[in-house]
């Protein structure tokens, strides 16, 4: 089996589709207000003093908690136009080129499956690996993440996970930034982009 893997903000898109999916679906007024009660952790992140996985999961938490889930899976089921429009069509074309020579393709991203999935099936990728969002029993985002932030080597851990004999494979992997260097030092053939 071959299969190429790419990271998703930065490598696929040209933006963060955290802060694009966040305007687009709680609005600008609700995004910055979460981003100001968020301030404390993400200067603390950029200190040192917080984790990647905690500053975003607090701002998540601000953003979401306690909304519909069904909303915001129609949300992320429209974003996928805004993607379209945010693509990198040099990796894109890369993408393609995998597609067509019989190549596995995977999504590795540390943003939310949510919003990838649909752009992700219309572009035939065979798996989006992302932080998922807990549910609660009544339907509504509880704020937490249900998996691991999908950030650094927990890439490799997911990949393992779907792929246990990943490394039989032969394999590429394409990302921008150093969270995906854990999933690019893991592959066949890596590119930064």
């Amino acid at each position: 089996m071959k299969i190429a893997f790419f990271d998703f903000d930065g490598t696929l898109t040209r933006h963060d589709s955290f802060i694009g999916f966040a305007k687009f679906c709680v609005g600008k007024c609700a995004y910055y207000k979460a981003l100001l009660k968020s301030l404390p952790a993400l200067i603390q992140w950029k200190l040192g003093l917080k984790s990647n996985s905690e500053a975003k999961q607090e701002l998540f938490s601000h953003l979401y908690r306690g909304l519909d889930y069904a909303r915001f899976k129609e949300s992320g089921y429209k974003y996928a136009k805004f993607i379209e429009r945010d693509l990198r069509k040099d990796v894109f074309e890369i993408l393609n080129h995998h597609k067509q020579s019989g190549h596995k393709i995977v999504i590795v991203s540390a943003s939310i499956g949510d919003w990838i999935r649909k752009w992700a099936l219309d572009n035939g990728v065979d798996h989006v690996i992302a932080t998922e969002v807990e549910i609660d029993e009544v339907g509504k985002i509880s704020g937490n993440f249900r998996t691991r932030n999908c950030h650094g080597a927990e890439k490799v851990s997911r990949i393992l996970e779907l792929f246990p004999n990943f490394e039989e494979f032969e394999t590429w992997g394409y990302g921008d930034s150093r969270g995906d260097e854990a999933m690019l030092s893991k592959v066949s053939h890596s590119k930064m982009v």
